[in-house]
């Protein structure tokens, strides 16, 4: 029987706190203001396409980094099914806790939870599909997130990258699209890009 990423951790807890060093979680007043936006965002947005444009399927492990609300943490879980996981990561227990509430209501049993800045605890190359989704403004650590993600994903497997101009409220020194191709070659290459939501592939 295959392994999945699930199987694989280094921890087998369904709750994973990892500890939060370098990067503070929001504080009260600025995560209900980061909601209202992201509700209002979502507008916006087409779930549907994106998911299809990210090229996901049934079985995949899939690891929302920055899950937020969990705007990609529900359509993922149902695209990939039981037969695969979702890892939903935040550093905020509050969006953790929302996120929970969400697939408990769904009776998505296959998602994980990891409260983390960074580190995943999952195994090397064990992901087929990571959502990096209006998070990457945020993070002051940009180099090592990009090197955790770098590490768990899959020779093949796919990096969706969305930055809108709303994520930049709280983001300093923010990459243009430019420099985080550069950053991510020569392990990524660009497969597509459509309205500023890229999708890489992983290649070595």
């Amino acid at each position: 029987m295959k392994e999945t990423a699930s199987s694989q951790r280094r921890s087998s807890t369904m709750n994973v706190k990892h500890t939060l060093n370098k990067q503070k979680s929001m504080s009260w007043p600025a995560f209900q203001f980061m909601r209202l936006v992201m509700n209002i965002k979502k507008r916006f947005r087409n779930i549907e396409e994106e998911i299809h444009l990210a090229g996901i399927e049934k079985g995949f492990q899939v690891l929302d980094f920055g899950c937020g609300l969990g705007f990609n943490t529900i359509p993922a879980a149902n695209a990939v099914g039981k037969e695969g996981r979702v890892f939903a990561l935040d550093i905020s227990e509050l969006a953790i806790t929302i996120v929970k509430k969400k697939t408990a209501k769904n009776k998505l049993n296959h998602v994980e939870f990891i409260q983390s800045d960074c580190d995943t605890g999952l195994e090397d190359k064990s992901i087929d599909l990571v959502y990096l989704h209006n998070t990457l403004p945020l993070v002051k650590e940009k180099l090592q997130v990009l090197k955790e993600i770098t590490r768990v994903i899959k020779t093949g497997g796919k990096l969706s990258y969305m930055s809108r101009l709303g994520s930049r409220l709280y983001g300093e020194n923010t990459l243009s699209n430019a420099k985080l191709k550069e950053l991510l070659s020569p392990d990524f290459t660009l497969k597509t890009e459509k309205d500023g939501h890229f999708i890489f592939e992983r290649i070595s």
